[in-house]
């Protein structure tokens, strides 16, 4: 990935850039004093598209053209999460949500009830297949349109906090994701250990 003085011009650079525009966005509904239910449909909503926009920020930055990115996943949140190109992101965000849960926990900003008895890793795996479902065609795109009363949406703050400071992270430094794969791929001692 070339990342020139014009990269925020390209369309890698422009969809990190809005990624992190709209999580920082739902950070600021979700921990607003005005949170509650008039808010948080749209706060998800906000959420799916700013998780999109990360998920096709390493297929972009892989050389795919905009044009396939979109033809090829759409709005699917499970295919992108799952495309090969999101190998070290995914990596990345599930590290980034045992940091975040054990940062949650310690600090009490969540409701203790919101914990669960789910893995940090594991409870990532199902909010981002559910927020696909939520963002999606087979619930006919229910974050944008009518969304049933009662419908089960995935916690926001545990989502913005995983995928809100990756975005900040890449969108400071576009560089991280070769170096993350970098990382990844360093050798490794029988303990675990890199050489």
């Amino acid at each position: 990935m070339d990342i020139g003085e014009d990269f925020f011009e390209t369309a890698a650079g422009q969809t990190i850039a809005g990624a992190h525009r709209y999580l920082s966005a739902t950070r600021v509904l979700r921990y607003s004093k005005e949170w509650g239910p008039l808010i948080q449909v749209p706060t998800l909503n906000l959420l799916g598209h700013g998780i999109e926009l990360l998920f096709k920020f390493p297929l972009l930055a892989g050389g795919m053209s905009a044009k396939d990115v979109r033809k090829g996943y759409g709005h699917d949140l499970t295919a992108l999460w799952n495309d090969a190109h999101n190998d070290v992101l995914r990596r990345a965000a599930l590290d980034q949500a045992e940091r975040a849960l054990a940062e949650a926990k310690a600090s009490g900003k969540w409701p203790t009830a919101a914990f669960g008895d789910q893995p940090a890793r594991q409870e990532l795996v199902y909010a981002v297949e559910h927020m696909s479902y939520l963002h999606g065609a087979e619930s006919d795109y229910a974050l944008r349109y009518i969304i049933t009363p009662n419908t089960y949406a995935p916690r926001p703050a545990f989502l913005i906090d995983v995928f809100g400071a990756l975005a900040e992270q890449l969108v400071k430094n576009p560089r991280l994701l070769q170096l993350w794969r970098e990382d990844i791929d360093k050798p490794r001692d029988d303990d675990g250990f890199r050489n």
